[in-house]
């Protein structure tokens, strides 16, 4: 008799309380019913759900906050949310960019890479002291340039340095250093002043998140994190699932499905 009252107890436990996940160590405590292109968050823990030319943001709590829409520049290709205060946008069809303030609100000109001499930039970031990186598919190489578009720091040629092309799918500054991710080959690590440093032997990773002596990263549905100062690489579990993408922010986990984005509390 005791066995059968444990485990209806247990059963009713489990309906009555629909938003703790069984999963140990995270609670989900929002379910946002969107089907996205991706996602990405910023340091203060605001979510970004990107589908073509919409970026949605909600706050830590999966509260919605406030919404972009543009078509005049087609979808949008990448947002770099590094500064929470100053957003670039990319739109990588048309070859521009926009800066947008944290209410996602047009902040600045256009930036039309073309017209900066770009042909063909593939990938744009944040970089310190309001400027920004660009990089050209033709040249081979990564370039900054300051708040008044100059070039101030430009990498070598990659073709000359490495022998081949590059063909990245993702960049990021972080601190004082540039890291333009490959995934057949790993991370090129380059420094504030586009000096390569070193490559980092991580493979097939399609989207990072570079953190205080780490990289955050998804590998199935193990979320990993690759220590910049031991070199080793230790993975949590996931909730099982399709998972998209997933990143880690202010205690919370923000966990891309297919048809939906969950929001967990992690102790």
């Amino acid at each position: 008799m005791l066995a059968i009252q444990i485990l209806i107890f247990s059963y009713l436990s489990y309906f009555t309380n629909p938003i703790q996940d069984r999963y140990e160590g995270l609670r989900n405590i929002k379910s946002l019913p969107k089907q996205v292109d991706f996602i990405t968050t910023d340091r203060l823990g605001n979510l970004y759900a990107i589908k073509k030319s919409f970026i949605w943001m909600y706050n830590k709590d999966g509260d919605s906050l406030r919404a972009f829409n543009s078509t005049q520049f087609g979808d949008v290709s990448y947002l770099d949310t590094t500064n929470p205060y100053k957003l670039l946008a990319f739109f990588k069809d048309y070859n521009v960019g926009i800066f947008l303030d944290n209410f996602l609100s047009e902040n600045g000109p256009l930036i039309d890479f073309q017209q900066l001499g770009f042909d063909q930039a593939t990938l744009v970031c944040l970089s310190r002291e309001n400027g920004f990186w660009v990089f050209d598919q033709i040249r081979q190489k990564v370039l900054r340039l300051d708040e008044n578009y100059k070039v101030t720091h430009e990498t070598v040629s990659f073709i000359q340095w490495f022998g081949r092309q590059l063909n990245p799918n993702f960049m990021i500054q972080y601190n004082n250093r540039l890291y333009l991710n490959e995934a057949e080959s790993g991370i090129y690590v380059f420094d504030h002043f586009g000096t390569y440093l070193k490559k980092i032997p991580l493979l097939g990773i399609k989207d990072m998140q570079v953190l205080e002596g780490v990289i955050g990263y998804l590998e199935g549905t193990n979320y990993c994190n690759y220590s910049l100062l031991d070199f080793e690489s230790k993975c949590d579990s996931l909730p099982k699932g399709e998972i998209i993408n997933a990143r880690k922010e202010k205690k919370r986990f923000y966990i891309q499905y297919p048809k939906k984005i969950d929001i967990y509390e992690a102790n």
